[in-house]
């Protein structure tokens, strides 16, 4: 499982400070997590199904290629977001519906909208949503966290109605009628309890934010948990530049 070979054997947990878990890079590990990445990618922006019917990855590259942001900002920021997702998946009891990077429609715009949606059904039925903001950079700020506590505040906390509206549509379309009814529940007035919500605020970051993390603004609704995690990768530029070069593509 690539998501396994990521938070296993490409990083380890360093710290954990009042529910902000900090993972650094194993000890000559960058290989495996780039490998890792190059596999990851390609599904999330353009997706494995699709890369089959197109004759594997050779005959694919010009299509995952021309999919990927060539600007640094959008770079980094749709890796924080990948990684994120990729979090959510394989360290939380939440699971991501969709890959939301495959609908771009500017590679080098970032998608509007929630930028993670994972949900958590328990085996009674009981629904739990986790609402997540990624944030990727060199060096993370005061005012960068308090905008993604902004952004995880807005729609009373719950997630964006639009992006879940996005989610419905997609998964519609993929025939997962059963999976795009709970979320299509989920517009309705009051469906979604803030009891029920959980927020994340993900950093890819060069320097450790932790303890910026662990000042952030509370959820203006009392009822709703927030945390946060973290990817420290000293040289991020440098890193976010070779995850992309993995495929050719250059900034």
């Amino acid at each position: 499982m690539v998501t396994k070979k990521l938070f296993h054997d490409w990083l380890e947990l360093k710290a954990s400070t009042r529910d902000v878990p900090l993972y650094g890079e194993r000890s000559n590990a960058r290989a495996v997590g780039l490998a890792a990445l190059k596999t990851l990618v390609a599904d999330h922006f353009v997706g494995e199904k699709v890369v089959l019917k197109l004759g594997g990855y050779d005959k694919a590259l010009a299509t995952i290629v021309s999919s990927l942001p060539t600007s640094k900002r959008t770079q980094s920021g749709d890796l924080g977001e990948l990684l994120a997702t990729e979090y959510v998946d394989g360290q939380t009891p939440f699971t991501v519906p969709i890959r939301k990077l495959r609908w771009k429609s500017d590679r080098q715009m970032p998608l509007h909208g929630n930028d993670v949606i994972a949900i958590e059904v328990s085996p009674t039925g009981k629904t739990r949503i986790l609402k997540g903001e990624s944030k990727s950079a060199a060096a993370l700020s005061s005012t960068t966290v308090k905008g993604a506590c902004d952004g995880l505040d807005g729609h009373d906390g719950r997630p964006n109605p639009s992006t879940l509206a996005f989610i419905v549509k997609r998964l519609y379309d993929e025939d997962r009628d059963e999976e795009a009814k709970r979320f299509e529940a989920m517009l309705a007035d009051a469906a979604l309890p803030a009891r029920d919500v959980h927020h994340l605020i993900f950093a890819l970051a060069g320097k450790d934010p932790s303890a910026l993390l662990t000042a952030a603004p509370k959820p203006k609704k009392r009822a709703i948990k927030r945390g946060a995690a973290v990817v420290l990768i000293p040289d991020h530029a440098a890193f976010v530049n070779s995850v992309y070069a993995a495929h050719g593509t250059k900034p």
